[in-house]
């Protein structure tokens, strides 16, 4: 059997290697990685002992991990791609040594200071041939408006985590690396949200950048107009005008943007907002606000034609869906 140690539990899990022999010592991470994100062939880069630990947490729709291992390599296969159960999108945050990142005909190195994102529905490699520390922050590929499988900028993508928004996000993981074990959960989702806003810009600025294929660019303007979007969504004001507008389109063509994915401006940004609602309503943490408040706090001034929405969304009342959740224990 592998040595694998595990902190005692609370919001952040701690799994590392324990004192073992050099062979045990490797599969106890291979065990880790595999258990922390699906199947996976882990390779040895060099010889001698291996010690490895991996720190995760939850933090509302992100999960972050803290990596701090000897040199090795891992690799998703096609073969692996199509066992895995999920297979979200990583942004990952290097803080001591070097990543080299394959994806199909893609090859990115990250260094100290640098961000690399790759995609696990596709297969992948990552070589770290020095030990490696570093933060991954692990998110759907909705959050980016992509689909898993198909192939996109954030492949084997880097960012000098130096200009822009990956200034940003990078000093937030630093930060996060440094004290995820001592946060206050009262303040997970705040983190969480501040994690994604982020991930989110720092992924509008690749997707943004001039690529030939119209289909691409069309996929990234709607990212960028979704991204804006989600940041005003308590601000009554947003309207698809607006949105058109702001990004210097006309609403027809911000239609026929949305058209793509069967939807229209008006319909999403009420779906979002629905959305926020049904979170709030089912986190004990917002159980001091109203309805109306939680309506009012997502842009939705009138209670009724909230709960007239409501209802037609998910099928109860607003006050019934949190009775519901309470009952449940949720989230």
């Amino acid at each position: 059997m592998s040595t694998v140690l595990l902190d005692p539990p609370g919001p952040v899990r701690t799994l590392r290697t324990g004192e073992s022999d050099l062979q045990r010592g490797f599969h106890a991470w291979g065990d880790l990685v595999t258990d922390t994100c699906g199947p996976l062939r882990v390779y040895r880069t060099e010889p001698g002992h291996f010690e490895g630990a991996i720190a995760t947490g939850t933090f509302g729709t992100v999960q972050l991990a803290e990596v701090q291992a000897g040199p090795h390599a891992v690799e998703r296969t096609a073969l692996l791609a199509t066992k895995a159960a999920t297979a979200p999108l990583y942004l990952v945050c290097v803080l001591d040594g070097e990543v080299r990142v394959r994806q199909g005909d893609l090859t990115a190195v990250a260094r100290p200071g640098n961000l690399f994102c790759y995609d696990s529905s596709l297969p992948f490699s990552l070589w770290m041939r020095q030990p490696i520390h570093m933060v991954t922050v692990k998110f759907d590929h909705q959050l980016v408006d992509l689909r898993a499988g198909a192939e996109h900028p954030l492949r084997a993508a880097t960012w000098s985590g130096t200009e822009g928004a990956s200034v940003l996000l990078a000093d937030l993981l630093r930060s996060a690396a440094r004290n995820m074990s001592r946060l206050d959960p009262a303040i997970a989702d705040h983190l969480g949200s501040s994690v994604a806003s982020l991930v989110g810009a720092v992924c509008s600025e690749k997707l943004g950048e001039a690529v030939p294929d119209p289909v691409l660019a069309r996929r990234a303007l709607l990212h960028r107009i979704k991204t804006f979007a989600r940041a005003r969504l308590g601000c009554s004001e947003l309207s698809p005008r607006l949105l058109a507008r702001t990004h210097k389109i006309s609403l027809r063509y911000l239609q026929l943007l949305f058209q793509d994915e069967d939807s229209s401006p008006a319909l999403w940004i009420r779906n979002e907002r629905l959305r926020r609602c049904r979170d709030d309503l089912s986190d004990p943490r917002t159980a001091h606000l109203t309805v109306a408040g939680i309506a009012e706090r997502w842009g939705l001034d009138s209670a009724s034609h909230f709960s007239k929405l409501f209802r037609e969304r998910y099928g109860v009342a607003p006050r019934e869906w949190r009775r519901q959740s309470a009952a449940r224990g949720l989230p």
